[in-house]
């Protein structure tokens, strides 16, 4: 999952009226007022069925190193919790072979390594405030992350599996937290370098841990009568079905999210949609890669559609020195993958760049002429939300809220699953 992060607006316009008073012998006539104009109701998760689970940093606001050196982290003030069904803090590392730690927590050095960017040391306080203040929303902890270790050798033995778990519980119990998302990325990687440790046998190990969890909040629950779920973060591409033991890996778990996105970045030879719904055939690239087909890769292995949930991607990416053709879609650049979150898109789009739609792939893109950007907007999320009903699928994944602090994404999903639900 990359960890990639952000840089937001809305209007309000006030309109008045004024009564007009006539005298009539010494009694006053006053003009009635309009009646005040309804606010059209907001689509929250209370109106419909299906999941909204959200990731959200725990390293500094901002898209540019620069804007996360100054160290600004989220509030609970930001958080709508109406509009989720989880929120999942993100990320929980491993170190000392079993322990689970937040870096985030302790200070971190600046992109300069010359500072020191402040711990979140808030970041319990504002979760009990979303916890207090939104009773029905779960908190989860979501340990792992791209290129997080220790997965493997802590899951090749009892021991050591045990031990993980106890720290997780421990962690749960004192937060209050409703459950871990455990983003291991990857058990039994792919065949290229991903940057952790890997091996075969954790196509028995990654199933076992999960089970073991289970267990565990089984017994938890039991103690303190909570109902605790248990979620996964998974690839969008076939390889990792055939690498590991995805059917059970899907008995174990509550929800398997899929990582539907980063299908195009900074290491790919064109432009093109990182987030596209649906295939496209002249795609050089990867002839048609999509959610859809990420999705079908699950569905084909007879997993239960209420157990996946399709990643939306509040972020994107741009390239420059882009070609003028085709408006800068499926063309070779000079430099690549820079990220852009919803919030930079719509700063972009004041600046000279004009916005296009694939109805094909359901996806937009920003172009200016020179730099293309591929992103996500409240269009691409109505598609995803629809076909989220359409497929019966559990919901919808998001990574992640920070990418979108004016909540302009996150309710174009809700709408989007109220106006077609089935």
């Amino acid at each position: 999952m990359q960890k990639i992060a952000t840089l937001v607006a809305s209007v309000f316009i006030l309109a008045g009226c004024a009564g007009t008073m006539q005298q009539q012998g010494t009694a006053e006539a006053v003009a009635p007022k309009p009646a005040p104009v309804a606010k059209p109701k907001v689509a929250t998760v209370h109106d419909h069925k299906k999941e909204v689970v959200s990731y959200i940093r725990t390293w500094a606001m901002g898209t540019s190193p620069e804007a996360q050196d100054a160290g600004r982290h989220w509030t609970a003030e930001e958080i709508d919790g109406d509009q989720l069904t989880t929120l999942n803090i993100s990320f929980g590392l491993i170190r000392n072979d079993t322990e689970v730690y937040i870096k985030d927590l302790e200070p971190q050095p600046t992109s300069d390594k010359k500072g020191t960017i402040p711990p979140f040391s808030t970041l319990w306080t504002e979760v009990d405030k979303l916890q207090q203040k939104y009773p029905d929303l779960r908190i989860n902890l979501s340990i792992g992350g791209y290129g997080a270790d220790g997965f493997s050798q802590l899951a090749k033995a009892p021991e050591s599996r045990a031990k993980f778990i106890a720290n997780v519980m421990k962690i749960v119990e004192e937060h209050k937290l409703s459950g871990v998302d455990i983003d291991w990325e990857y058990p039994v990687g792919p065949d290229w370098d991903v940057g952790i440790f890997t091996h075969p046998r954790d196509r028995t190990n990654y199933p076992v841990l999960l089970e073991e969890i289970r267990a565990a909040f089984d017994k938890l629950g039991a103690k303190t009568g909570k109902t605790y779920r248990l979620s996964v973060a998974v690839p969008v591409g076939p390889w990792f079905t055939q690498k590991n033991d995805i059917l059970r890996v899907a008995k174990a778990v509550d929800f398997i999210k899929v990582m539907t996105y980063d299908m195009y970045g900074g290491w790919s030879k064109w432009t093109g949609h990182h987030a596209n719904l649906y295939q496209r055939t002249d795609d050089p690239a990867w002839g048609g890669i999509s959610a859809d087909q990420g999705i079908k890769v699950y569905l084909n292995y007879g997993i239960d559609p209420k157990k996946l949930l399709l990643g939306a991607a509040f972020y994107g990416y741009s390239w420059s020195g882009v070609p003028d053709k085709d408006h800068g879609l499926f063309q070779t650049f000079k430099k690549g993958g820079d990220p852009v979150s919803f919030t930079d898109a719509k700063v972009l789009m004041t600046q000279g760049y004009t916005r296009y739609w694939d109805d094909v792939a359901k996806s937009p893109w920003l172009y200016n002429g020179d730099v293309f950007v591929s992103y996500e907007d409240e269009e691409s999320m109505k598609a995803k939300a629809a076909y989220a009903n359409e497929k019966d699928l559990g919901g919808i994944m998001i990574w992640e809220y920070a990418h979108d602090m004016s909540g302009d994404l996150v309710r174009a999903i809700n709408k989007g699953l109220v106006d077609t639900k089935k």
